[in-house]
Protein backbone atom coordinates (compact mmCIF):
# COMPACT_ATOMS: atom_id res chain seq x y z
CA UNK A 1 0.00 0.00 0.00
CA UNK A 2 2.67 2.48 0.70
CA UNK A 3 4.68 1.82 -2.75
CA UNK A 4 1.33 2.37 -4.54
CA UNK A 5 0.82 5.67 -2.36
CA UNK A 6 4.43 7.09 -3.02
CA UNK A 7 4.14 6.17 -6.85
CA UNK A 8 0.48 8.24 -6.95
CA UNK A 9 2.13 11.32 -5.52
CA UNK A 10 4.79 10.82 -7.66
CA UNK A 11 2.67 11.04 -10.07
CA UNK A 12 0.29 13.86 -9.01
CA UNK A 13 4.16 16.01 -8.41
CA UNK A 14 4.82 15.41 -12.18
CA UNK A 15 1.48 16.37 -13.43
CA UNK A 16 1.53 19.79 -11.34
CA UNK A 17 4.98 20.27 -12.25
CA UNK A 18 4.11 19.69 -16.12
CA UNK A 19 1.27 22.31 -15.70
CA UNK A 20 3.58 24.93 -14.09
CA UNK A 21 5.76 24.16 -17.19
CA UNK A 22 2.99 24.96 -20.21
CA UNK A 23 1.48 27.79 -17.65
CA UNK A 24 5.10 29.32 -17.49
CA UNK A 25 5.92 28.79 -21.22
CA UNK A 26 2.85 30.43 -22.42
CA UNK A 27 2.94 33.75 -24.48
CA UNK A 28 1.39 35.74 -21.77
CA UNK A 29 2.77 33.75 -19.01
CA UNK A 30 2.96 36.31 -15.70
CA UNK A 31 5.83 36.42 -12.96
CA UNK A 32 3.66 34.43 -10.61
CA UNK A 33 3.36 31.65 -13.22
CA UNK A 34 7.44 31.35 -13.80
CA UNK A 35 7.74 32.06 -10.14
CA UNK A 36 5.87 29.34 -9.18
CA UNK A 37 7.49 26.81 -11.74
CA UNK A 38 10.89 28.08 -10.70
CA UNK A 39 10.19 27.03 -7.40
CA UNK A 40 8.54 24.22 -7.44
CA UNK A 41 10.77 22.70 -10.07
CA UNK A 42 14.14 23.36 -7.90
CA UNK A 43 12.16 21.78 -4.79
CA UNK A 44 12.50 18.32 -6.45
CA UNK A 45 15.30 18.26 -8.99
CA UNK A 46 17.85 17.76 -6.92
CA UNK A 47 21.07 18.02 -7.99
CA UNK A 48 20.25 17.91 -11.82
CA UNK A 49 21.87 20.12 -13.68
CA UNK A 50 19.70 20.92 -16.37
CA UNK A 51 16.43 20.61 -14.27
CA UNK A 52 18.13 23.64 -11.96
CA UNK A 53 19.14 25.61 -15.18
CA UNK A 54 15.57 25.42 -16.23
CA UNK A 55 14.28 26.51 -13.10
CA UNK A 56 17.10 29.32 -13.72
CA UNK A 57 15.34 30.65 -16.29
CA UNK A 58 12.19 30.82 -15.10
CA UNK A 59 12.86 32.62 -11.84
CA UNK A 60 15.01 35.33 -13.53
CA UNK A 61 12.07 35.67 -16.19
CA UNK A 62 10.01 36.17 -13.55
CA UNK A 63 12.24 38.83 -12.16
CA UNK A 64 11.79 40.68 -15.41
CA UNK A 65 8.61 40.55 -15.01
CA UNK A 66 8.74 41.98 -11.89
CA UNK A 67 11.16 42.41 -9.15
CA UNK A 68 9.27 42.49 -6.50
CA UNK A 69 6.49 39.22 -7.27
CA UNK A 70 8.52 37.46 -3.97
CA UNK A 71 10.69 38.76 -1.17
CA UNK A 72 13.84 35.98 -1.44
CA UNK A 73 13.67 35.83 -5.57
CA UNK A 74 16.89 37.81 -5.96
CA UNK A 75 18.58 35.57 -3.38
CA UNK A 76 16.97 32.46 -5.11
CA UNK A 77 18.52 33.25 -8.42
CA UNK A 78 21.92 34.12 -7.14
CA UNK A 79 22.35 31.54 -5.19
CA UNK A 80 20.89 28.89 -8.17
CA UNK A 81 23.22 30.93 -10.35
CA UNK A 82 25.90 30.38 -7.77
CA UNK A 83 25.35 26.45 -7.61
CA UNK A 84 25.49 26.37 -11.19
CA UNK A 85 28.72 28.71 -12.01
CA UNK A 86 26.79 31.06 -13.82
CA UNK A 87 29.36 33.61 -12.24
CA UNK A 88 28.20 36.40 -15.34
CA UNK A 89 24.48 35.90 -13.51
CA UNK A 90 26.30 35.78 -10.20
CA UNK A 91 27.85 38.53 -10.79
CA UNK A 92 24.68 40.81 -11.46
CA UNK A 93 22.44 39.41 -9.16
CA UNK A 94 24.45 39.82 -6.29
CA UNK A 95 25.60 43.76 -7.65
CA UNK A 96 21.46 44.34 -6.92
CA UNK A 97 21.73 42.55 -3.73
CA UNK A 98 24.41 44.62 -2.44
CA UNK A 99 23.06 47.87 -3.85
CA UNK A 100 20.10 47.63 -1.80
CA UNK A 101 21.75 45.80 1.34
CA UNK A 102 26.01 46.14 1.40
CA UNK A 103 26.03 43.81 4.68
CA UNK A 104 24.38 40.85 3.08
CA UNK A 105 26.76 38.13 3.95
CA UNK A 106 25.47 35.51 1.70
CA UNK A 107 25.48 38.22 -1.48
CA UNK A 108 29.26 39.34 -0.13
CA UNK A 109 30.47 35.35 -0.57
CA UNK A 110 28.70 34.51 -3.28
CA UNK A 111 30.02 37.84 -5.69
CA UNK A 112 33.75 36.92 -4.21
CA UNK A 113 33.09 33.43 -5.98
CA UNK A 114 32.19 35.31 -9.53
CA UNK A 115 35.16 37.81 -8.72
CA UNK A 116 37.50 34.82 -7.90
CA UNK A 117 36.33 33.43 -11.35
CA UNK A 118 38.47 36.52 -13.17
CA UNK A 119 42.10 36.10 -10.85
CA UNK A 120 41.08 39.32 -8.97
CA UNK A 121 41.74 37.90 -5.68
CA UNK A 122 42.14 40.71 -4.29
CA UNK A 123 38.89 42.26 -4.51
CA UNK A 124 37.47 38.58 -4.07
CA UNK A 125 38.87 38.49 -0.55
CA UNK A 126 37.89 41.79 0.44
CA UNK A 127 34.47 40.92 -0.09
CA UNK A 128 35.02 37.47 2.16
CA UNK A 129 36.58 39.81 4.95
CA UNK A 130 33.71 42.05 4.76
CA UNK A 131 31.47 39.05 5.10
CA UNK A 132 34.00 37.94 8.23
CA UNK A 133 32.90 41.38 9.62
CA UNK A 134 29.43 41.20 9.02
CA UNK A 135 29.00 37.57 10.62
CA UNK A 136 32.12 36.97 12.79
CA UNK A 137 32.75 33.49 14.10
CA UNK A 138 30.81 32.03 11.24
CA UNK A 139 32.42 29.13 9.76
CA UNK A 140 31.28 29.05 6.07
CA UNK A 141 32.43 32.82 5.94
CA UNK A 142 35.63 32.08 7.48
CA UNK A 143 35.79 28.60 5.40
CA UNK A 144 35.50 30.87 1.54
CA UNK A 145 37.83 32.59 2.96
CA UNK A 146 40.14 30.56 3.56
CA UNK A 147 40.23 28.94 -0.03
CA UNK A 148 40.65 32.25 -1.48
CA UNK A 149 43.66 32.78 0.43
CA UNK A 150 44.75 29.15 -0.49
CA UNK A 151 44.40 29.91 -4.10
CA UNK A 152 46.98 32.73 -3.82
CA UNK A 153 49.47 30.57 -2.62
CA UNK A 154 48.94 31.34 1.61
CA UNK A 155 49.16 28.34 2.64
CA UNK A 156 49.73 28.97 6.32
CA UNK A 157 47.25 31.72 6.71
CA UNK A 158 44.99 29.53 4.75
CA UNK A 159 45.44 26.40 7.43
CA UNK A 160 45.37 28.53 10.07
CA UNK A 161 41.87 29.75 9.19
CA UNK A 162 41.26 26.37 8.61
CA UNK A 163 41.72 25.45 11.77
CA UNK A 164 39.46 28.24 13.40
CA UNK A 165 36.70 27.25 11.46
CA UNK A 166 36.99 23.20 12.37
CA UNK A 167 37.09 25.06 16.19
CA UNK A 168 33.76 26.45 15.38
CA UNK A 169 32.28 23.11 13.55
CA UNK A 170 34.36 20.10 14.73
CA UNK A 171 32.49 17.91 12.16
CA UNK A 172 33.26 19.95 9.15
CA UNK A 173 33.50 17.44 6.70
CA UNK A 174 34.70 19.75 3.95
CA UNK A 175 36.75 21.92 5.93
CA UNK A 176 38.66 19.08 7.49
CA UNK A 177 39.01 17.93 3.77
CA UNK A 178 40.50 20.92 2.57
CA UNK A 179 42.90 21.09 5.60
CA UNK A 180 43.82 17.49 4.80
CA UNK A 181 45.04 18.48 1.60
CA UNK A 182 47.05 21.51 2.95
CA UNK A 183 49.02 18.76 5.09
CA UNK A 184 49.39 16.34 2.14
CA UNK A 185 50.77 19.13 0.25
CA UNK A 186 53.60 19.93 2.69
CA UNK A 187 54.29 16.20 3.47
CA UNK A 188 52.84 16.12 6.48
CA UNK A 189 51.45 12.32 5.62
CA UNK A 190 50.12 11.06 8.80
CA UNK A 191 47.87 14.07 9.60
CA UNK A 192 46.34 14.26 6.22
CA UNK A 193 45.94 11.06 5.31
CA UNK A 194 43.93 10.48 8.87
CA UNK A 195 42.24 13.72 8.10
CA UNK A 196 41.51 12.84 4.01
CA UNK A 197 39.11 10.37 5.36
CA UNK A 198 36.50 13.24 5.87
CA UNK A 199 35.89 12.91 1.74
CA UNK A 200 33.71 9.59 2.74
CA UNK A 201 30.93 12.36 4.74
CA UNK A 202 30.47 14.08 1.62
CA UNK A 203 31.68 11.86 -1.73
CA UNK A 204 28.80 11.59 -3.90
CA UNK A 205 28.37 9.21 -7.47
CA UNK A 206 29.91 5.74 -7.56
CA UNK A 207 32.14 6.09 -4.18
CA UNK A 208 28.86 6.39 -2.31
CA UNK A 209 27.33 4.04 -4.03
CA UNK A 210 30.05 1.31 -3.57
CA UNK A 211 31.06 2.51 -0.02
CA UNK A 212 27.45 2.25 0.77
CA UNK A 213 26.62 -1.03 -0.87
CA UNK A 214 30.06 -2.78 1.12
CA UNK A 215 28.84 -0.85 4.52
CA UNK A 216 25.65 -2.83 4.00
CA UNK A 217 27.55 -6.36 4.51
CA UNK A 218 30.57 -5.59 6.05
CA UNK A 219 32.68 -3.57 8.45
CA UNK A 220 35.55 -0.83 7.05
CA UNK A 221 39.01 -1.54 7.69
CA UNK A 222 40.93 0.59 9.98
CA UNK A 223 43.78 -1.45 9.58
CA UNK A 224 43.91 -4.65 11.82
CA UNK A 225 44.57 -7.79 11.04
CA UNK A 226 43.55 -9.71 7.92
CA UNK A 227 44.03 -13.65 9.09
CA UNK A 228 41.46 -15.52 8.25
CA UNK A 229 39.49 -12.56 6.64
CA UNK A 230 38.73 -11.12 3.25
CA UNK A 231 38.90 -7.30 2.47
CA UNK A 232 37.66 -5.92 -1.12
CA UNK A 233 38.92 -2.59 -1.79
CA UNK A 234 37.05 -0.31 -4.18
CA UNK A 235 38.26 2.18 -6.63
CA UNK A 236 37.23 5.83 -5.87
CA UNK A 237 37.62 9.33 -7.20
CA UNK A 238 38.60 10.41 -10.54
CA UNK A 239 40.91 8.29 -13.13
CA UNK A 240 44.13 10.15 -11.84
CA UNK A 241 43.28 9.19 -7.93
CA UNK A 242 43.27 5.69 -9.04
CA UNK A 243 45.83 5.70 -10.94
CA UNK A 244 48.07 7.36 -8.77
CA UNK A 245 46.70 4.89 -5.45
CA UNK A 246 46.28 1.64 -7.17
CA UNK A 247 50.42 0.98 -7.00
CA UNK A 248 49.45 0.30 -3.04
CA UNK A 249 47.91 -2.44 -3.59
CA UNK A 250 51.21 -5.03 -4.40
CA UNK A 251 52.03 -4.31 -0.67
CA UNK A 252 48.59 -4.59 0.35
CA UNK A 253 48.48 -8.20 -1.23
CA UNK A 254 51.62 -8.96 0.27
CA UNK A 255 50.30 -7.85 3.72
CA UNK A 256 47.19 -9.77 3.14
CA UNK A 257 49.37 -12.96 1.93
CA UNK A 258 51.64 -12.83 5.43
CA UNK A 259 48.54 -12.82 7.90
CA UNK A 260 46.73 -15.11 5.83
CA UNK A 261 43.97 -13.06 4.70
CA UNK A 262 42.49 -11.84 0.87
CA UNK A 263 42.19 -9.13 -0.82
CA UNK A 264 40.35 -8.29 -3.99
CA UNK A 265 39.98 -5.07 -5.82
CA UNK A 266 36.22 -3.88 -7.00
CA UNK A 267 36.42 -1.89 -9.60
CA UNK A 268 34.94 -1.49 -13.34
CA UNK A 269 35.59 1.17 -16.16
CA UNK A 270 38.00 2.08 -18.72
CA UNK A 271 41.38 1.18 -16.46
CA UNK A 272 40.14 -2.06 -15.65
CA UNK A 273 42.67 -4.22 -17.71
CA UNK A 274 45.35 -1.63 -17.11
CA UNK A 275 45.28 -2.33 -13.07
CA UNK A 276 44.40 -6.19 -13.76
CA UNK A 277 48.28 -6.53 -15.91
CA UNK A 278 49.70 -5.22 -12.21
CA UNK A 279 47.76 -7.12 -10.00
CA UNK A 280 49.49 -9.88 -7.90
CA UNK A 281 48.26 -13.44 -8.29
CA UNK A 282 46.70 -13.64 -4.86
CA UNK A 283 44.79 -10.32 -5.77
CA UNK A 284 41.87 -10.21 -8.25
CA UNK A 285 39.90 -7.93 -9.79
CA UNK A 286 36.13 -7.80 -9.13
CA UNK A 287 33.74 -5.44 -11.66
CA UNK A 288 30.96 -6.55 -9.54
CA UNK A 289 29.72 -7.82 -5.68
CA UNK A 290 30.91 -11.48 -6.11
CA UNK A 291 32.40 -12.03 -2.77
CA UNK A 292 30.97 -11.25 0.19
CA UNK A 293 33.94 -9.60 2.61
CA UNK A 294 34.64 -9.15 5.82
CA UNK A 295 35.74 -5.73 5.71
CA UNK A 296 35.89 -2.67 2.81
CA UNK A 297 38.49 0.16 2.33
CA UNK A 298 38.44 3.05 -0.84
CA UNK A 299 41.66 2.39 -2.33
CA UNK A 300 42.84 5.90 -1.72
CA UNK A 301 42.56 5.28 2.06
CA UNK A 302 45.38 2.64 1.09
CA UNK A 303 48.63 4.97 2.58
CA UNK A 304 47.21 5.59 5.55
CA UNK A 305 46.19 1.96 7.00
CA UNK A 306 49.22 1.22 5.40
CA UNK A 307 51.37 3.03 7.10
CA UNK A 308 53.08 4.94 4.37
CA UNK A 309 54.03 8.31 5.48
CA UNK A 310 56.83 8.85 3.30
CA UNK A 311 57.00 9.21 -0.48
CA UNK A 312 60.68 8.41 -1.07
CA UNK A 313 61.01 5.02 -3.54
CA UNK A 314 57.63 4.82 -5.01
CA UNK A 315 58.27 6.53 -8.12
CA UNK A 316 59.38 4.15 -9.96
CA UNK A 317 56.63 2.87 -12.92
CA UNK A 318 54.54 0.56 -11.94
CA UNK A 319 52.09 -0.02 -14.91
CA UNK A 320 52.87 -1.75 -18.50
CA UNK A 321 50.74 -1.22 -21.84
CA UNK A 322 49.50 -4.14 -23.37
CA UNK A 323 52.64 -5.61 -26.16
CA UNK A 324 50.25 -6.36 -28.77
CA UNK A 325 48.53 -3.35 -28.47
CA UNK A 326 51.74 -0.95 -27.92
CA UNK A 327 53.02 -2.39 -31.50
CA UNK A 328 49.62 -1.57 -32.77
CA UNK A 329 50.39 1.66 -31.84
CA UNK A 330 54.16 1.83 -32.86
CA UNK A 331 53.00 1.10 -36.62
CA UNK A 332 50.32 3.81 -36.35
CA UNK A 333 52.68 6.42 -34.84
CA UNK A 334 55.01 5.52 -37.97
CA UNK A 335 52.08 6.33 -40.47
CA UNK A 336 52.26 9.55 -39.37
CA UNK A 337 56.57 10.54 -38.29
CA UNK A 338 58.23 8.14 -40.95
CA UNK A 339 60.41 10.22 -42.87
CA UNK A 340 59.92 13.52 -41.88
CA UNK A 341 62.03 16.18 -40.50
CA UNK A 342 64.83 14.65 -42.14
CA UNK A 343 68.36 15.26 -40.23
CA UNK A 344 66.66 17.57 -37.15
CA UNK A 345 65.57 13.43 -36.12
CA UNK A 346 61.71 12.47 -35.49
CA UNK A 347 60.57 13.47 -32.14
CA UNK A 348 57.33 12.17 -30.89
CA UNK A 349 55.49 14.44 -28.25
CA UNK A 350 52.16 13.63 -26.61
CA UNK A 351 49.82 16.79 -25.46
CA UNK A 352 47.09 17.65 -23.20
CA UNK A 353 46.50 21.33 -22.96
CA UNK A 354 43.00 21.36 -21.52
CA UNK A 355 40.98 18.55 -19.65
CA UNK A 356 37.21 17.75 -18.63
CA UNK A 357 35.16 21.43 -18.71
CA UNK A 358 33.18 19.99 -15.78
CA UNK A 359 36.54 19.67 -13.49
CA UNK A 360 36.08 22.01 -10.73
CA UNK A 361 39.69 23.27 -11.23
CA UNK A 362 39.62 23.04 -15.26
CA UNK A 363 39.52 26.82 -15.80
CA UNK A 364 42.31 27.20 -13.93
CA UNK A 365 44.25 24.39 -14.92
CA UNK A 366 43.88 24.34 -18.43
CA UNK A 367 45.70 26.06 -20.56
CA UNK A 368 44.03 28.20 -22.75
CA UNK A 369 45.06 27.18 -26.93
CA UNK A 370 46.78 30.85 -28.31
CA UNK A 371 48.47 30.49 -25.33
CA UNK A 372 49.50 26.70 -25.95
CA UNK A 373 50.90 27.25 -29.51
CA UNK A 374 54.46 28.62 -28.98
CA UNK A 375 55.42 25.42 -28.39
CA UNK A 376 53.95 23.68 -31.47
CA UNK A 377 56.33 24.94 -34.40
CA UNK A 378 59.47 23.48 -32.47
CA UNK A 379 61.54 21.88 -35.84
CA UNK A 380 61.91 18.04 -35.70
CA UNK A 381 58.53 16.89 -33.67
CA UNK A 382 55.67 15.87 -34.49
CA UNK A 383 53.15 16.57 -31.86
CA UNK A 384 50.08 13.72 -30.85
CA UNK A 385 46.73 14.93 -29.56
CA UNK A 386 46.13 12.80 -26.01
CA UNK A 387 42.39 14.56 -25.16
CA UNK A 388 39.72 12.91 -27.55
CA UNK A 389 37.08 15.57 -28.98
CA UNK A 390 39.54 18.16 -29.64
CA UNK A 391 39.38 18.06 -33.60
CA UNK A 392 38.30 21.00 -34.04
CA UNK A 393 41.30 22.55 -32.22
CA UNK A 394 43.64 20.25 -34.05
CA UNK A 395 42.27 21.07 -37.30
CA UNK A 396 42.65 24.87 -37.35
CA UNK A 397 46.81 23.80 -35.90
CA UNK A 398 47.39 21.82 -38.84
CA UNK A 399 45.47 24.58 -41.10
CA UNK A 400 48.78 27.01 -39.41
CA UNK A 401 51.13 24.33 -40.75
CA UNK A 402 51.82 22.64 -36.93
CA UNK A 403 52.49 19.20 -36.75
CA UNK A 404 49.98 17.97 -34.64
CA UNK A 405 48.05 14.46 -35.55
CA UNK A 406 44.60 13.22 -33.85
CA UNK A 407 44.81 9.59 -33.12
CA UNK A 408 42.12 9.31 -30.49
CA UNK A 409 39.55 7.96 -32.95
CA UNK A 410 41.27 5.08 -32.26
CA UNK A 411 40.94 4.78 -28.48
CA UNK A 412 38.51 1.66 -27.76
CA UNK A 413 40.49 -0.21 -25.33
CA UNK A 414 39.65 2.50 -22.61
CA UNK A 415 43.23 3.49 -21.01
CA UNK A 416 44.97 0.53 -22.71
CA UNK A 417 44.84 2.80 -25.92
CA UNK A 418 46.17 5.57 -24.45
CA UNK A 419 48.88 3.67 -22.47
CA UNK A 420 50.28 2.01 -25.63
CA UNK A 421 50.33 5.36 -27.36
CA UNK A 422 52.20 7.33 -24.70
CA UNK A 423 54.55 4.17 -24.59
CA UNK A 424 55.39 4.98 -28.03
CA UNK A 425 56.16 8.68 -27.57
CA UNK A 426 59.79 10.28 -26.55
CA UNK A 427 58.01 12.67 -24.34
CA UNK A 428 54.63 13.66 -22.77
CA UNK A 429 53.53 17.37 -22.17
CA UNK A 430 50.13 17.36 -20.09
CA UNK A 431 48.46 19.82 -17.97
CA UNK A 432 47.40 18.32 -14.28
CA UNK A 433 44.70 15.52 -15.60
CA UNK A 434 44.57 11.82 -15.94
CA UNK A 435 47.57 11.30 -18.26
CA UNK A 436 49.59 13.05 -16.42
CA UNK A 437 49.63 10.33 -13.85
CA UNK A 438 49.19 7.73 -16.44
CA UNK A 439 52.26 8.79 -17.91
CA UNK A 440 54.08 8.79 -14.58
CA UNK A 441 53.22 5.20 -13.96
CA UNK A 442 54.39 4.19 -17.35
CA UNK A 443 57.45 5.84 -16.52
CA UNK A 444 57.23 7.78 -19.87
CA UNK A 445 59.16 11.07 -19.71
CA UNK A 446 56.57 13.90 -18.94
CA UNK A 447 56.61 17.38 -18.42
CA UNK A 448 53.71 18.57 -16.43
CA UNK A 449 52.70 21.94 -16.39
CA UNK A 450 50.75 22.90 -13.38
CA UNK A 451 49.10 26.15 -12.39
CA UNK A 452 49.80 28.15 -9.54
CA UNK A 453 48.34 26.26 -7.00
CA UNK A 454 48.05 22.77 -7.96
CA UNK A 455 46.67 19.64 -6.89
CA UNK A 456 47.93 18.10 -3.76
CA UNK A 457 49.82 15.03 -5.40
CA UNK A 458 52.12 17.86 -6.43
CA UNK A 459 53.48 19.46 -3.38
CA UNK A 460 54.91 23.15 -2.69
CA UNK A 461 57.83 24.65 -4.96
CA UNK A 462 59.63 21.58 -5.93
CA UNK A 463 60.54 21.13 -9.61
CA UNK A 464 60.01 17.42 -9.56
CA UNK A 465 57.67 14.93 -7.24
CA UNK A 466 58.78 11.52 -5.15
CA UNK A 467 55.68 9.84 -6.62
CA UNK A 468 56.88 9.91 -10.35
CA UNK A 469 60.58 9.92 -11.38
CA UNK A 470 59.46 10.45 -14.99
CA UNK A 471 58.02 13.53 -14.34
CA UNK A 472 58.95 16.92 -14.51
CA UNK A 473 56.60 20.21 -12.60
CA UNK A 474 56.97 23.38 -14.30
CA UNK A 475 54.76 25.47 -12.14
CA UNK A 476 52.80 29.09 -12.70
CA UNK A 477 54.85 31.80 -11.10
CA UNK A 478 51.45 33.55 -10.76
CA UNK A 479 48.06 32.87 -11.04
CA UNK A 480 46.97 32.53 -14.71
CA UNK A 481 50.17 32.77 -16.25
CA UNK A 482 50.95 30.27 -18.64
CA UNK A 483 53.54 32.32 -21.02
CA UNK A 484 56.89 31.42 -18.61
CA UNK A 485 55.40 27.92 -18.28
CA UNK A 486 55.61 27.27 -21.75
CA UNK A 487 58.87 29.15 -22.51
CA UNK A 488 60.54 26.59 -20.39
CA UNK A 489 58.78 23.20 -21.86
CA UNK A 490 59.39 24.40 -25.01
CA UNK A 491 62.71 24.27 -24.04
CA UNK A 492 62.47 20.82 -22.66
CA UNK A 493 61.31 20.06 -26.04
CA UNK A 494 63.73 21.11 -27.91
CA UNK A 495 66.16 19.42 -25.49
CA UNK A 496 65.17 15.99 -26.39
CA UNK A 497 66.47 15.97 -29.87
CA UNK A 498 69.79 16.98 -28.06
CA UNK A 499 69.65 13.99 -25.48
Amino acid sequence: MSSLMTDLGAEAAASRLADLRARAAAPHATAADCLAFGQTLLQHVGRDKASQREALVALVRAYQLDPFCAPTLLHTIAQTAFVLRDWALVDSATGLLLSHHAEDANALIWRAAAVQQRDDFGTAEALLREAVRVVPDNPVALHKLALCIKEQARFAEAEALLRQVLALSPENAHALFDLSELEIRSGRFAEGWAHYESRVAFAGGELNNAQQALAAISAPWQGESLAGRTLVVYGEQGNGDCLWAVRFLPRLAERARREGGRVIFGHDGPLRHLFERMLPADLPLETSLETRPDFHCGLMSLPLRLGIFDATGWGAPYLSADPALRQTWRERVEVHTAGKHGKCGNRKVGLVWNGNPDHIRDMRRSVPVGQIEPLLDVAGVSYFALSPGRGETVAQWRAKGFDIVDLTHHFQSGFDDVAALLANLDLVVTIDSGPAHLAGALGVPTCLMIDHVSAWFWGDGSPVTAWYDSIGLVRQPRVGDWTPVVAKVRERIEAVGRS
